[in-house]
């Protein structure tokens, strides 16, 4: 028995969200704030048996998104797969379709309802079955409504997906067209049968090891210590004369403590002093004693963990004394073998949550964790924002959150994919991949040249790097984009991926008769066949998927960078790897060429010469804010990141106009210092649509304007 789904409605930052989970370790990643610890907590109060049944939830629960919350529902469901027949499992099984008489014993559900009162609902519907009905009269019932006209309801066997905007029109209401469904045709089919007799969390054995920030304070907590929890159950297996014999010995030396002589005279000059000060009449009777806990509980209370690092075998300190890291590790252990412990009680599933482990801990270990956490017949769930653990996570287990407007929004990277697209994707996705699951926007790149060069254009010439605009670059070796570029799409990941590759039309003038082709004729020709090809596949891969992109270089990414006026940072580079002025000023001459078949096959050729990695780096060195970036860079940009914040744009801006009054092109007779000013007396809009008009060929102008297209 497993989850394989999960669905919140209205639930904190969750506005209408669905979640689907495997058997095994499943992952859910994304950046902070994404939702990950709600959602997390919306599991755990429907299987965690450790959460009190009490449930209350106040206004903040509700998603903002929603605007007033009265009137509106919380719901939170779980579908389990897989169930057995014990009767416990079949509380919760579903009816089949078309035979309400018989159970289906593979699907159940549980769910949570947090809605107003039955009163309350059917003024509701009253309202919706009256003529006269207006949103005034509507507002009139909701905005009497407190959160004590609530209930917190817990069923089995519903079968409606709440989460589904269809589902909660017709069965919670419409608030917009005013209608409400009559709550006392309240159907079970729908909403499920009320949980009477049974507390479905107790059926389950379910760990939570939260995130950690201060796990020595943790573990010195007498509340929620995994350690006092394994010692607690422990005690109860000691036999009572043992626990005589020990509570004796305790007792014993509190009382050799207590005489000696040294705690005899403190004692005493306690008591004289309260004599002397107040007169005996007052003075109260003083006295001390030892108070080692003679009971056997609170005994094994006090026993704490010492550890020693692993290579220093010799030597065991307090638990101060390891690495954050190292303790981290010895929580989550505690709270594994905590888990093995409930797991022996018959329980129908067993669940282990892990919120963000790799706190502290390297790379090597949390892969390591991340791996020997797929217990037998166990689901585990971890939330984590770490890309060596996301890389080893298995594409059809994983669940992304990202941060939405006032909500969170869900993706399942693999949802929809064959399971060779599927494999093909897990092998592709190292570490140093993984990031693109948790960007707001992709660039995927076909070779090292652009991996190195295109983040420090955006850095040097724009003022930002991509990671402020939540950009991921990825080098994907090849020219085998669609591989990856499927990940993003309606049915899974739902942001921008540009693809910047190249068209490689040929640089020089090819004879119209192929047997005339000399040798580097006869490359280009190749180059260029290939280049239409690719040309045609991304074409068809991106026509009806709004989230993918390709830009394309006219020749290739050294070419169409040089043919955009970068020919100065390419003879700077030349200048600092060549010693001989006449090669130096050679090559000047041909990177100077307005032709592209002499300045392009040149810089081809050097870049040929050093390796176009190589040379990529030795260009970025002459990269300034003075670089011009090649237009379907920016194209690619735009596409990736189409909600650049205005404040982003207005510090572009800044930054552009402070390094041009600095230095800016000879011959250039603009007043940036001027312009400078009569932006920053402007409000943002009214700035950059100065700035626009002020300087209409500027990197900044060309961005607004694709933006604006």
């Amino acid at each position: 028995m497993h989850i394989s789904k999960l669905s919140l409605r209205n639930f904190r930052n969750f506005f209408n969200s669905s979640l689907t989970f495997k058997k095994g370790v499943n992952t859910i990643i994304g950046e902070n704030g994404a939702g990950k610890s709600n959602l997390f907590q919306a599991l755990r109060i429907l299987i965690d048996d450790s959460m009190p049944r009490s449930i209350r939830f106040n206004e903040n629960d509700f998603n903002r998104s929603i605007g007033n919350w009265a009137g509106h529902w919380i719901v939170i469901q779980i579908e389990f797969d897989e169930l057995d027949t014990g009767e416990e499992a079949q509380s919760i099984a579903m009816h089949k379709i078309g035979d309400a008489g018989s159970l289906d014993s593979k699907i159940g559900s549980y769910s949570l309802f947090f809605r107003p009162r039955i009163d309350i609902r059917r003024k509701l519907y009253e309202l919706s079955e009256y003529d006269g009905k207006t949103s005034d009269k509507l507002s009139e019932v909701l905005n009497v409504i407190t959160l004590n006209d609530y209930e917190v309801v817990f069923t089995g066997r519903g079968n409606v997906d709440f989460s589904v905007d269809s589902n909660y029109l017709s069965y919670v209401g419409d608030f917009d067209d005013i209608n409400f469904p009559d709550p006392d045709e309240e159907r079970s089919d729908v909403y499920g049968i009320k949980m009477h007799g049974i507390s479905i969390p107790n059926e389950f054995a379910c760990t939570f090891a939260k995130a950690l920030r201060d796990v020595e304070a943790d573990l010195k907590a007498y509340r929620d210590n995994p350690l006092i929890n394994l010692l607690r159950d422990k005690e109860k297996n000691i036999p009572i004369e043992k626990k005589s014999e020990i509570e004796n010995k305790v007792n014993e030396l509190n009382t050799a403590i207590a005489g000696l002589e040294e705690v005899k005279t403190v004692s005493t000059g306690i008591s004289q002093t309260m004599t002397e000060t107040v007169g005996a009449t007052y003075a109260p009777n003083v006295n001390i004693k030892s108070e080692l806990p003679a009971n056997m509980e609170r005994l094994l209370q006090s026993l704490k963990l010492w550890v020693g690092d692993p290579d220093e075998e010799d030597y065991e300190g307090k638990l101060g004394e390891l690495s954050l890291g190292g303790a981290n590790l010895i929580y989550i252990s505690l709270k594994l073998l905590e888990f093995e412990k409930i797991k022996k009680n018959e329980k129908i599933a067993n669940f282990i949550l892990i919120e963000e482990p790799e706190a502290h801990i390297h790379n090597h270990i949390q892969k390591t964790l991340f791996q020997k956490l797929d217990k037998e017949s166990t689901q585990v769930f971890i939330s984590t924002h770490s890309t060596h653990i996301s890389s080893v996570s298995a594409i059809s287990s994983v669940n992304i959150l990202a941060r939405g407007l006032k909500k969170a929004n869900v993706f399942n990277p693999s949802k929809n994919l064959d399971n060779n697209e599927i494999v093909r994707l897990e092998r592709y996705l190292d570490a140093n991949r993984t990031n693109l699951l948790f960007a707001k926007g992709v660039i995927l790149v076909e070779g090292d040249a652009e991996h190195i060069l295109v983040p420090v254009l955006i850095k040097k010439v724009l003022g930002v790097s991509l990671d402020e605009l939540g950009i991921s670059i990825i080098n994907i070796g090849s020219t085998g984009f669609v591989n990856i570029a499927q990940l993003f799409h309606e049915d899974r990941v739902k942001r921008n991926c540009s693809i910047l590759t190249d068209n490689d039309i040929s640089i020089v003038p090819l004879p119209e008769n192929e047997a005339d082709d000399t040798k580097y004729d006869r490359d280009c020709r190749n180059s260029q066949i290939s280049g239409m090809n690719r040309k045609e596949l991304l074409a068809e891969f991106s026509e009806e998927n709004e989230f993918v992109k390709p830009f394309y270089a006219k020749h290739t990414f050294e070419v169409d960078f040089i043919m955009a006026n970068n020919s100065l940072e390419i003879k700077k580079t030349v200048e600092k790897a060549y010693a001989n002025k006449t090669s130096i000023d050679r090559i000047g001459l041909l990177l100077d060429d307005e032709a592209v078949s002499v300045s392009g096959k040149e810089v081809l050729r050097l870049a040929e010469k050093f390796g176009k990695g190589w040379f990529a780096i030795m260009i970025a060195e002459n990269i300034d804010h003075c670089t011009f970036v090649p237009e379907y860079i920016l194209k690619a940009l735009v596409f990736a990141s189409p909600k650049i914040k205005a404040s982003i744009l207005s510090f572009i801006a800044k930054f552009r106009l402070v390094n041009l009054i600095k230095l800016n092109f000879d011959q250039d007779e603009i007043n940036y210092t001027e312009i400078f000013a009569t932006f920053n007396s402007l409000n943002p809009d009214e700035a950059l649509s100065y700035y626009k008009k002020e300087l209409p060929n500027d990197v900044l102008s060309i961005i607004l304007n694709l933006k604006d297209a």
